[in-house]
């Protein structure tokens, strides 16, 4: 419906934290990951990582240990133009250089190698986020997978392909999505209390008090500390259970509810919301409120999406390599992001550059360029 949404113990690596936030789940398979041979002589990937300094070795910066964008630039996928705005230059003879003791010990070319890292770091992602979805009782054929960040792109495809996606979308400027959505998100706040009560009118007698400090401290916050004047958006929400029940859900409630005490509603919108994560409720049990929190929001200005010209001849690379897919060396176009157009398609291998990422298309899918410069990746066959 076009809302996020939110969980409350999410964990920020190893940390779990007891506030509402969007629900992300982090999957530590990432470009810096590193790349070594264990003692029984079997390749591995992570949980190691050069991170950004020294990061990997084709960037240049001391690093020396074999990582996954290294694997990449080894298969001639990445470092064909300028990276990072002119600050990051592609070194392909360093990434060889790392990964050639692992090929030694493996006794192996150093792209074959390189492309069993990939593969590896794939397949991770692959376990993780198969649970992801197994856990939420998702179709991952209904979705299509967004990529942003500067490596998003680079592996996308990969992840969806192993996935049986519907496709891979890339917007127009990767690598500072998170900084856009920085800069539009509407002004937003939490304000929670632990009330720890039955959901009967005299349980929620008891709410009355805190739903009523919660309320003036979000609109403190809204108008007095972040000088907001316009509209606000107020929702209440509590995390409840069934009692005896070892966790809680988040259940939409309406602020007249808790007023009047009207104990019925209150726990006829758990029951509607339990069947409609699980399939089931129990009506005749009795339900308790954990926590009751207030949400208040304030709407603030977004920019329109200009629609990109629309494409007169077709999609022209700027050059051809080889590059290295699925153990073998194959043709590969490169193209720059700004040289697109709406309506241009182009067919898989190809390889798209830009300042921020690079987006790589493997044999047997296709890219088309949509109205706002979207890249649409799609598996030919679909």
């Amino acid at each position: 419906g076009g809302e996020p949404q939110y969980g409350t113990g999410e964990l920020i690596g190893d940390f779990q934290i007891h506030i509402p936030s969007v629900s992300v789940s982090s999957v530590g398979q990432g470009g810096g990951s590193i790349a070594w041979v264990d003692p029984l002589g079997m390749l591995q990937v992570g949980p190691d990582s050069a991170g950004s300094t020294p990061g990997p070795a084709c960037y240049g910066r001391g690093g020396i240990r074999a990582t996954v964008t290294d694997a990449v630039t080894a298969c001639n996928l990445i470092g064909h133009m300028p990276l990072g705005y002119g600050a990051v230059t592609v070194d392909h003879a360093a990434a060889r250089a790392a990964i050639a003791p692992l090929a030694d010990a493996l006794s192996s070319s150093v792209e074959a190698v390189a492309g069993d890292i990939i593969n590896i770091s794939v397949s991770g992602m692959y376990a993780e986020v198969s649970g992801l979805i197994s856990r939420f009782g998702i179709d991952p054929r209904d979705f299509h997978l967004f990529a942003f960040g500067g490596a998003g792109a680079m592996l996308a495809s990969f992840l969806a392909r192993e996935l049986d996606m519907k496709g891979v979308v890339v917007p127009p400027t990767p690598g500072v999505v998170s900084a856009l959505g920085g800069l539009i998100a509407d002004l937003k706040n939490d304000f929670i209390r632990t009330v720890y009560c039955d959901v009967t009118a005299e349980g929620l007698a008891a709410v009355s008090a805190p739903y009523a400090e919660l309320g003036a401290q979000a609109e403190d916050w809204l108008r007095n500390k972040q000088g907001f004047e316009g509209e606000a958006s107020v929702k209440v929400l509590a995390d409840m259970r069934y009692q005896g029940q070892s966790y809680e859900i988040e259940v939409p409630l309406e602020g007249a509810w808790l007023d009047t005490r009207n104990a019925a509603a209150v726990a006829d919108a758990f029951h509607a919301e339990h069947t409609r994560l699980y399939g089931h409720a129990s009506p005749a049990a009795p339900v308790q409120m954990v926590n009751l929190r207030l949400t208040i929001s304030g709407a603030t200005p977004k920019p329109g999406l200009l629609p990109l010209g629309l494409a007169e001849t077709p999609a022209m690379p700027r050059l051809e390599v080889d590059a290295w897919f699925d153990g073998k060396a194959v043709p590969t176009a490169v193209y720059h992001r700004t040289d697109l157009r709406a309506g241009h398609r182009l067919d898989g291998p190809a390889i798209v550059a830009q300042d921020d990422t690079t987006t790589v298309v493997p044999p047997g899918f296709v890219v088309h360029v949509d109205t706002f410069g979207n890249l649409l990746i799609t598996a030919k066959e679909a």
